[in-house]
């Protein structure tokens, strides 16, 4: 098999088992592999287990989280809205691999030092909204960025199930941060 083929059996088994594991939490290897349209045994040269699939869907995920922060136009408009944007774009990561927060990514150290190195820019953002006076100055960026990224994980895992769409959960995290963290008159 060419490497080339090798990288596009491991892109189209990390998109098959975000969709499978997005529908299904708890799908088996042998339904990622059939979600694929591989065979099981194509899958496993690529991961050896679960736990290394989902080692490489954590990796693509932040890969994806910092591309679509990088997109978030995040110096356009007002601080509020670059962070609007970022929301926006990252809640709809976070429905992708919601599985990911189900098995607890969020909750290895490795992982969350990652997120933070990913999220790093947003706390540029929020600094030009202190100096702008739209975002309130006795709250450390880090501090900010933080709970955003604790509402994201929120809204994603809290939207399972309840016919949220990708908007409606932007609308909550995005409403909720800025009626803490907006300067007020």
């Amino acid at each position: 098999m060419s490497r080339s083929d090798a990288e596009r059996n491991r892109r189209t088994l990390l998109e098959a088992a975000a969709d499978a594991l997005a529908r299904s939490p708890g799908a088996s290897m042998a339904q990622v592999a059939q979600a694929a349209g591989l065979a099981r045994a194509t899958l496993y040269r690529h991961f050896s287990s679960r736990q290394e699939l989902l080692a490489a869907m954590r990796a693509e995920a932040l890969v994806r989280a910092a591309d679509a922060i990088a997109g978030s136009r995040l110096d356009e408009g007002t601080a509020l809205e670059g962070l609007r944007r970022a929301v926006e774009a990252l809640v709809s990561l976070g429905v992708r691999f919601r599985a990911l927060l189900l098995e607890g990514a969020d909750l290895d150290a490795t992982f969350l030092q990652q997120r933070a190195e990913v999220l790093a820019p947003l706390k540029a953002v929020v600094r030009r909204g202190q100096e702008a006076g739209l975002i309130r100055s006795d709250l450390p960026p880090e501090w900010v960025v933080t709970a955003m990224a604790s509402m994201l994980v929120a809204g994603v895992r809290a939207s399972a199930g309840r016919g949220f769409d990708d908007s409606r959960v932007a609308d909550l995290v995005f409403g909720t941060l800025t009626s803490g963290i907006t300067a007020r008159p």
